[in-house]
């Protein structure tokens, strides 16, 4: 069965609180490209590298293509 509301709703309302994370965590407002999936501007660099994370092996991000 389907969930009750939309697989890419749950992901963009947890999406949002990560990103409240990362904003705190560098300590300075943020810019956010949704299509990118990336932070753009200042402070874009020290962001984007709390986005993910390298994964313990035997994982690896080679299902996203």
């Amino acid at each position: 069965r389907d969930p009750i509301s939309p697989v890419e709703a749950g992901h963009l309302s947890a999406t949002v609180g990560h990103l409240i994370v990362i904003a705190l965590r560098t300590g300075q407002p943020l810019r956010w490209d949704p299509a990118a999936g990336k932070f753009t501007g200042e402070g874009a660099k020290q962001a984007n590298a709390q986005v993910a994370r390298p994964m313990r092996k035997p994982y690896t991000y080679q299902f996203a293509g």
